[in-house]
């Protein structure tokens, strides 16, 4: 019996053996070690295989038979339980009954206790664990066990199971060698792959940057380098600047506005991100998915803008190394223009102050000359404020913009001069080409104002403006009078109007007494004209004072400044009859109406500070 016993353990090394060795795949070896091993032991009814984890020191379940699936979740440390009594014996142990068997379960963690009930039918009547030797070390543990009480593992399992073990040590090695082997090729094969993505991405920066060094030093400019960009990669290429405003592109098909301003608002979020080298995002644009690649041109905190290619699909890698080498050309050449264009406003800032000085000489008549401007012509000046300016974030690019805007929108048609940053205000000098008339140039260039306004709030910059407008003046040496007339609009705007508000010299009329008089001098005078009647319209209710403004407001006509406040003529009369006699006047009496016109005039103005005197109007 013994003799025929060892036979058939041979015959079923052979086979295990020439299983193992079949392949070189080391998650079918060990699925196949397992398989094999429970089908020539005849006691074994289920088993793992356990490989040890060096890194977390813990031995780790890669197959099993006849387990449930949570056997996945067992971590084993070296003298937990039986596998790992084994693993540090490292020798083949038997725990002949299940006496043993619980025994050596005790020491298990409560955690991989509740998991070993849960993965097996019923406590071991056996168990037999070999390790797996390789060099001297043990990488794993075979784990058979027997869950019928007839049937228990015997000492001549040891010398099969042990030989199987060994088997198994040779398979995983090979298996291990083979797949290092794999590991190395496929690296090197990533590696030539790398080395030729970079040899192609070197070839394609060296011919771009080439080409745009050549439109470049021949002065072709940013639509140059964008239209090259557009015929280089097939796509539509757009270039906004800072701000978001589109500067150039080339499109591949028709793009709306709607588009463009979603474009427009995702390459803006993306350039917002610090650290951000480049993005992609998602777009439909005539009904068909689009990919946008978002890259900045410039590096944080100088940005100056970002390019966008809108192409069907996402770009090859090679192709935006390539157009990040194009950035950087682009922002060479926008800090060229903005050199260009800071060179420009030096001298115009300097021409500016020469005017606003007064101290006009041959040299500044001779260089109005060179500019085209007539030194006996007729001229009229702006001033163009951002409210707030030191609280709005870009402001210098801001600025840049209107100066740019408010050369396109003024100087043209039948007006020339010139835009000019002063500081954090926008000076605008214009001249006319021809003999006008005060009142038709003063509303030519109101309505240009308005143009103005419209397009800063299409822009959404975040900022707002106020505009003050002298009043046109005949020679060169007299527009400083048109200038400080301007200067005179925006301190009567920051004074009594607020932001975002036009005013013109011409339109002040009384209101430029404001200007003259202190504030202490202008509420007296008030107080002394209305006092009587704002008193007491306080004491009752308040009817008189609104009453006088809306005869005054409709020119003296009684009939529509009663139906302006929805009272009766005839109330209207003798609420005007009764003002009359609070202030101890006489509307006919011209002198004495003035007074009253000139305060009410003024009230509208004054009405805060006489307040904090404790004179509170009703109005």
């Amino acid at each position: 019996m013994k003799e025929t016993l060892s036979h058939r353990q041979l015959q079923s090394l052979i086979h295990v053996s020439n299983v193992l060795n079949s392949s070189l795949d080391i998650d079918i070896i060990i699925n196949s070690i397992m398989v094999q091993t429970i089908s020539v032991i005849d006691a074994a009814h289920g088993g793992v295989l356990f490989i040890y984890d060096p890194r977390d020191d813990v031995l780790i379940p890669k197959s099993d038979s006849n387990f449930k699936s949570e056997i996945s979740n067992v971590r084993l440390k070296p003298g937990e339980s039986m596998t790992g009594l084994a693993f540090t014996a490292q020798k083949c142990l038997i725990f002949h009954n299940r006496t043993e068997v619980e025994k050596a379960t005790a020491t298990l963690s409560e955690k991989n206790h509740a998991l070993m009930l849960k993965t097996i039918p019923t406590v071991p009547y056996s168990t037999i664990c070999a390790p797996i030797l390789l060099k001297g070390d043990c990488i794993g543990v075979i784990t058979l066990d027997s869950f019928d009480p007839s049937l228990q593992f015997i000492p001549e399992d040891i010398n099969l199971l042990t030989a199987i073990a060994h088997q198994a040590a040779v398979a995983l090695e090979k298996a291990g060698l083979y797949r290092e082997q794999e590991e190395t090729v496929r690296q090197l094969e990533s590696l030539n792959n790398t080395i030729s993505q970079q040899n192609e991405m070197l070839s394609r920066s060296v011919d771009i940057h080439n080409q745009l060094a050549r439109l470049v030093l021949n002065g072709e400019g940013l639509d140059s380098i964008i239209s090259y960009l557009h015929v280089t990669t097939g796509h539509t290429v757009l270039l906004f600047d800072d701000l978001g405003e589109l500067i150039s592109s080339a499109f591949q098909d028709t793009m709306g506005n709607t588009d463009l301003l979603s474009i427009k608002k995702m390459a803006q979020e993306s350039i917002k991100t610090p650290g951000t080298p480049r993005s992609f995002n998602e777009i439909t644009i005539n009904e068909g998915n689009q990919c946008l690649t978002v890259l900045p041109v410039g590096a944080k905190p100088t940005l100056y803008g970002s390019l966008v290619i809108v192409a069907p699909e996402k770009m090859r890698e090679v192709d935006i190394a390539a157009l990040e080498h194009a950035c950087t050309v682009i922002a060479l050449e926008l800090v060229k223009e903005q050199a260009i264009f800071d060179a420009q406003e030096r001298i115009n800032d300097q021409f500016i102050d020469v005017l606003f000085s007064g101290k006009m000489d041959d040299t500044i008549l001779q260089k109005t000359k060179q500019m085209d401007f007539d030194p006996m012509g007729d001229y009229m000046a702006l001033i163009i404020r951002l409210d707030e300016s030191d609280n709005i974030p870009k402001r210098n690019s801001i600025i840049r913009h209107l100066v740019q805007l408010a050369n396109r929108v003024f100087l043209k048609n039948f007006l020339k001069g010139i835009a000019a940053r002063n500081q954090d205000q926008i000076v605008i000098l214009l001249t006319f080409q021809q003999k006008v008339s005060a009142s038709y140039a003063h509303h030519q260039v109101k309505e240009l104002v308005s143009k103005f306004q419209q397009e800063i709030q299409l822009k959404n910059w975040g900022t707002t403006v106020s505009i003050g407008i002298g009043r046109i003046h005949s020679s060169l040496l007299k527009v400083t009078k048109s200038l400080q007339e301007a200067a005179k609009c925006l301190q009567f705007l920051r004074s009594f109007r607020g932001k975002n508000q036009v005013i013109s010299y011409k339109d002040l009329g009384v209101q430029r007494l404001l200007l003259q008089n202190s504030e202490e001098e202008l509420t007296d005078f008030i107080r002394e004209v209305l006092g009587p009647l704002i008193d007491y319209d306080q004491s009752r209710k308040g009817e008189l004072l609104p009453s006088l403004f809306a005869y005054l407001e409709h020119n003296q006509n009684a009939k529509e400044a009663a139906e302006a406040i929805h009272v009766h003529t005839n109330t209207l009369i003798y609420r005007l009859k009764r003002i009359e006699d609070i202030l101890s006047t006489d509307f006919s009496d011209s002198q004495q109406f003035l007074n009253i016109h000139l305060a009410v005039n003024l009230y509208p103005f004054m009405k805060d500070k006489l307040q904090e005197n404790k004179y509170i109007s009703v109005l």
